[in-house]
């Protein structure tokens, strides 16, 4: 599904260029639970940006399916984020002026034909994450992880073939962070491509394969396959 050949992204800051990523080569088969574990600034989340066409990396190529995402102009680039990307960001990016199922609906706006059909899925998908009585609540009105919840659905809400997932319960209790990776779980078990990075350990046991980023450099190690209550 995903290939990337010896990615590098530099930054030029005051202090010089900083490699944040230094010839990263990896492939993801579709159906694979990817955990990408390290410590902050390892280039992590820059990994994942390139990957979804949001960062242009330095050198190399990421290819989608075949199809090398970095040599198309950004319109094409949008409608392939739109159609088969789902982003979980690292700080949950849902809209105040919008309700909680106006937030879910969102991405659809973004496909080249929405679908007329969005509503009964966005309201199936506030379900899935327990959220189907926040429905016409406001992002104010909820807790940090409810606003993951949020943020979440609205990642599925165009039915991705890949979930890209930026330290998804990096603020979260225990509690709401194993009920989300138990969903995370259960998204992958019905197909989904799931790409997380996280500097939490504990949770690539949720990974059936993982890899450590250190210093701008991925290496591969063993994984296993994502059950529920993995970190119990």
């Amino acid at each position: 599904m995903i290939s990337a050949i010896d990615i590098t992204k530099n930054y030029t800051g005051k202090d010089g260029t900083i490699a944040a990523l230094g010839g990263v080569s990896f492939k993801v088969a579709k159906g694979d639970f990817v955990a990408v574990i390290g410590r902050s600034g390892t280039g992590k989340s820059t990994l994942l940006g390139v990957i979804g066409g949001l960062l242009k990396p330095s050198s190399g190529e990421i290819l989608l399916d075949g199809q090398s995402i970095w040599n198309l102009d950004e319109q094409l680039r949008a409608q392939i984020r739109a159609q088969k990307i789902g982003f979980v960001f690292q700080n949950a990016s849902v809209i105040s002026s919008l309700t909680v199922l106006e937030n879910v609906i969102l991405p659809q706006s973004f496909l080249p034909k929405p679908t007329r059909s969005n509503m009964p899925r966005a309201k199936n998908l506030l379900e899935s994450v327990g959220l189907a009585h926040r429905t016409h609540a406001y992002p104010d009105q909820l807790s940090g992880g409810e606003k993951r919840r949020v943020a979440i659905a609205s990642a599925l809400m165009n039915a991705p073939a890949l979930l890209l997932a930026d330290e998804p319960t990096g603020d979260l209790d225990s509690e709401t962070e194993l009920e989300i990776m138990d969903f995370f779980a259960g998204l992958w078990k019905s197909g989904t491509t799931i790409i997380m990075v996280t500097h939490n350990q504990q949770l690539s046991n949720y990974g059936n394969r993982i890899f450590k980023m250190d210093d701008g450099i991925m290496t591969e190690s063993s994984g296993q396959t994502p059950t529920e209550n993995s970190l119990s």
